[in-house]
């Protein structure tokens, strides 16, 4: 299956918990399956991953039983990239973002799933869209005595408790609200500011 990870539009730039919610889930799926190999194109710390690069794109590929988490979607492929099988604008790798679309056509025939995050929906290449099974809006809640309130804060003070708030969509369309996700213990296995690097006109 793949999911991916949204914010709404009018948090655009602002923390909500894509991230934290994406890695959150990668892991708990990994506790519950620890044969399964995590594949990841952000930093993992304490986990036992794989770098996703176009390096090794044909490994992943080729790979069975997988959890692959590819944070910054939009990054990685402008949403205005042309996806073709011979695209000449990833250094030598010829057509890596055709096979990166293949990769999500195929996730279900090799028992892997794929968790990605995107600023929003409208963000993501069109044909990676049509692709997410599963669409999961973000919004990043604090904790205000015994109240739930939006944090619409970026870098937050250290006093700052956090809950997110997800729902479930499919095909955009809302299927349900799912239960309040608690970001803490997932902060420290990731840089939230770590830059992703794209792979159109990808350099080593």
């Amino acid at each position: 299956m793949n999911y991916i990870y949204l914010g709404r539009s009018s948090d655009l730039n602002v923390g909500n918990g894509k991230t934290a919610s994406a890695v959150g889930e990668v892991i708990n799926q990994w506790v519950e399956h620890p044969e399964k190999q995590i594949y990841s194109n952000i930093k993992l710390k304490d986990v036992d991953y794989k770098q996703f690069s176009p390096e090794n794109i044909d490994e992943v590929l080729e790979t069975d039983n997988c959890l692959i988490l590819l944070d910054e979607l939009h990054a990685i492929v402008h949403k205005n990239h042309s996806i073709q099988e011979r695209c000449k604008f990833h250094g030598e790798h010829t057509g890596l973002c055709y096979r990166l679309a293949q990769f999500f056509r195929q996730i279900r025939k090799r028992n892997n799933d794929s968790y990605s995050t995107c600023q929003t929906f409208g963000d993501a290449q069109a044909q990676y869209r049509q692709l997410m099974q599963r669409q999961i809006v973000c919004e990043k809640m604090r904790l205000d005595g015994d109240r739930l309130r939006k944090c619409d804060e970026d870098k937050c003070p250290s006093d700052h408790r956090h809950y997110i708030k997800q729902k479930l969509y499919q095909n955009f369309v809302f299927v349900k609200e799912l239960p309040l996700f608690d970001p803490e213990p997932y902060y420290s296995l990731y840089d939230s500011f770590e830059i992703v690097k794209g792979w159109v006109n990808y350099e080593k």
